[in-house]
């Protein structure tokens, strides 16, 4: 069943005040210089090449096939049914919300360091990679840097863009 933060007052940042980052600063990146990757370096891909897949093939989609969805169907919601939550009623997530808590879309991870993500549709929108914080680091299909993931202590994530503005979670 998905994890839903308007059914699940746990997974709920508007009711749960430790997963907000307005209210507990620990998790907000404009308070907290070690989660805002403009402030650490190792949270940021244009300075960390750990986490940049232009400059880490083990991270790239375009070098690495066994983490492309378009050659590795096992990572295909569109190919694979045991991935696809619109097939698959038992498919855990992780799923993406924006604010209003809309599903936006899910992940699927290919590996321990590296997860897909789709929006609601199954299309491929982007990936998500692990970064030194336990955080994620986001990129577009292009390989370009577009948000950032900040664990929120509960199992989810927060999403940030580049700018530090809280954009939605990740459960």
């Amino acid at each position: 069943m998905i994890r839903n933060p308007r059914t699940n007052a746990a997974l709920n940042p508007r009711i749960n005040s430790a997963i907000n980052p307005h209210i507990n600063s620990a998790l907000n990146p404009r308070v907290n210089s070690k989660i805002n990757p403009r402030l650490n370096s190792q949270l940021n891909p244009r300075l960390n090449s750990v986490i940049n897949p232009r400059l880490n093939s083990s991270i790239n989609p375009s070098l690495n096939s066994a983490i492309n969805p378009r050659l590795n169907s096992a990572l295909n919601p569109r190919l694979n049914s045991a991935v696809n939550p619109a097939l698959n009623p038992n498919y855990r997530g992780p799923y993406v919300y924006d604010l209003n808590l809309d599903l936006q879309g899910f992940l699927v991870e290919a590996n321990a360091d590296f997860s897909n993500i789709f929006n609601s549709e199954g299309v491929w929108e982007g990936f998500a990679v692990m970064n030194n914080s336990e955080g994620m680091t986001i990129f577009d299909v292009e390989k370009n840097w577009r948000s950032y993931l900040v664990p929120d202590g509960q199992g989810g994530f927060l999403r940030f863009e580049i700018d530090g503005s809280w954009s939605g979670i990740v459960v």
